[in-house]
């Protein structure tokens, strides 16, 4: 889930970086080469104030990000809640069990909150990266004590609620450090930090990240306990049908 909304491309000129921005794709999308995943997860969000909010939920991904489901087993009152999403994230379906009803997510709510944390319906989505973005290596150095490529990205259309992000990316494991996202009006709006990366498997994995919402003064704590890849999924999982199973 949490991998689609922060991948990103990097472009730049050979002549003034040694590496070019296809190999450095390359080895990101190596780290992300596999073919489903699941990861069990505690959500927290800090509201203003102090008051957490804590709820658990399950996120599946298939056919390398294209197909996603996440679905929250607690706390009680929004046990069975799901989203699912297709196409990498261009389209989205949330089910309340509370209503019993499927609804599409249009494009101008995927900026809206979900279960009341600071991700929103967009930093789900799974953009491409060779397509969607005009990209930038606007340096190299440390953040928070790891050599990263510094990126920019700003949206080839202003179909989103972000204007520009800026990234760092770690040069060794090619996983992103921490990410700046912008308003419209070019203010910093939102902040990704990775907290802890380890290994599961093959590949370098970000089980615990925050993002923290720079005007709200809230942030929500992604805690992945548990997280498999490539096993076997059912299709059937990445349908509006299951929403309501």
């Amino acid at each position: 889930m949490i991998r689609n909304a922060v991948s990103i491309a990097v472009l730049f000129s050979a002549s003034v970086f040694a590496v070019s921005v296809d190999e450095i794709l390359d080895k990101m999308e190596e780290n992300e080469n596999y073919r489903t995943s699941r990861v069990e997860m505690t959500q927290i969000t800090v509201m203003t104030g102090g008051r957490e909010n804590v709820s658990r939920l399950i996120s599946y991904s298939m056919d390398d990000g294209d197909k996603g489901l996440m679905e929250y087993v607690s706390p009680a009152r929004i046990k069975g809640m799901k989203i699912l999403l297709l196409n990498g994230g261009d389209d989205i379906w949330f089910y309340s069990p509370r209503t019993a009803r499927v609804r599409k997510i249009a494009s101008h709510q995927k900026n809206q909150s979900i279960n009341n944390s600071d991700f929103s319906y967009e930093d789900l989505s799974a953009k491409d990266r060779r397509e969607e973005y005009r990209c930038t290596l606007i340096g190299t150095g440390r953040k928070n004590d790891i050599a990263c490529y510094t990126i920019e990205m700003i949206p080839k259309k202003k179909t989103g609620s972000y204007s520009k992000a800026v990234m760092w990316i770690d040069k060794e494991k090619y996983v992103p450090v921490e990410g700046h996202f912008f308003d419209e009006n070019g203010e910093l709006w939102k902040k990704l930090l990775i907290v802890h990366v380890e290994k599961v498997g093959k590949y370098w994995t970000m089980n615990n990240i925050e993002m923290r919402n720079v005007f709200k003064g809230s942030k929500t704590i992604m805690n992945m306990e548990k997280i498999e890849y490539d096993q076997e999924l059912d299709p059937a999982m990445f349908t509006e049908r299951y929403l309501k199973q």
